[in-house]
Order: C-alpha cells, then sequence, then structure tokens
C-alpha cells in the first residue's frame, strides 16, 4: 500500500472476464473486480492474464484482499 490510497497486488491472476468485471485470483481468494475501478498500473484485463492488479484501497477492503 501507499499513500496515494492505492494498493498494488502482484502475481494476479484471472479466471474469467465479462464486459463489466474480471474474475481475479488474488492471494488465494477470489474476487471480482470492476473493470471501471482497475487504476494505473494494472496489467491484468483479460482471461488468461497473469500480471499486476492495482486497486483502490477502499475498494481493496470491500472485497476483503486487505
Amino acid at each position: 500500500m501507499d499513500s496515494t490510497g492505492s494498493v498494488e497486488f502482484p502475481d494476479v491472476e484471472v479466471l474469467a472476464d465479462n464486459p463489466l468485471v474480471l474474475l481475479c485470483r488474488v492471494n488465494g481468494k477470489l474476487a471480482s473486480i470492476p473493470l471501471g475501478r482497475l487504476l494505473p498500473g494494472t496489467t491484468v484485463r483479460q482471461h488468461g492474464d497473469r500480471g499486476t492488479l492495482v486497486l483502490s484501497r477502499q475498494l481493496a477492503t470491500i472485497l476483503g484482499l486487505v
């Protein structure tokens, strides 16, 4: 986490996607991430991607990821 209110998750795997959300494995947890809430620095965008997910701290907390 950093002082800008965002949190970065490395080694995220996208298990499924649709026009609204990504279903991701983040630190061993499954989470549905709204595409409109991805922050700059995110490198995952579609099914099969592995990489970095950047979310607001607020959303990450709501999703139970932090």
